[in-house]
């Protein structure tokens, strides 16, 4: 990826950072909320290739360990969403039955965060983190699923425009 990517990638989840602090998590929304740069992040990860979604799981995973309501570790985040990233463009590359239906990017994206939400418990536990109840964990886990569903048909049309603004003239 050149220089002019990751730096256009980067002031793009700037952006998205600074809306979800700013903005979203400003709102006390039912049974939780979702994160936008974890949506964000792994859309724009299964509309690209494998490497180039490992760095943006790199870059996206920084902005979130830089968030004051992350609990645990700096780099935590910023390991999970490298392999959740690159895990996603993975699965989903070359599959134009997916990444080109907008019904399929959607669900696998929500269903994406729940797994990525899984992965970050797994470690957690592995970096010896409290984690919760059981009651609490299941909670956030749901919520994180509902409001990302409900959320991503809005966010798709725009990363998939700054994504072909940023990868313009390059494919």
């Amino acid at each position: 990826m050149w220089r002019r990517e990751v730096g256009l990638s980067t002031l793009t989840f700037a952006g998205l950072f600074l809306v979800q602090e700013g903005l979203i998590n400003q709102f006390r929304l039912p049974l939780g909320g979702f994160s936008l740069i974890l949506l964000a992040a792994l859309i724009w990860s299964s509309i690209n290739e494998p490497e180039i979604a490992a760095v943006t799981g790199f870059i996206a995973g920084l902005f979130l360990d830089l968030s004051p309501s992350t609990d645990g570790p700096f780099g935590h985040w910023t390991l999970v969403m490298v392999i959740s990233c690159f895990a996603i463009s993975y699965l989903g590359y070359g599959d134009d039955a997916v990444n080109s239906n907008p019904i399929g990017l959607i669900i696998m994206t929500s269903s994406a965060v729940v797994a990525t939400l899984v992965l970050y418990l797994f470690i957690g536990l592995l970096f010896g983190i409290n984690l919760g109840g059981f009651r609490n964990v299941v909670q956030a886990l749901l919520s994180f699923g509902v409001w990302s569903a409900l959320v991503a048909p809005v966010v798709v049309p725009f990363i998939a425009r700054a994504h072909s603004i940023v990868y313009a003239g390059n494919r």
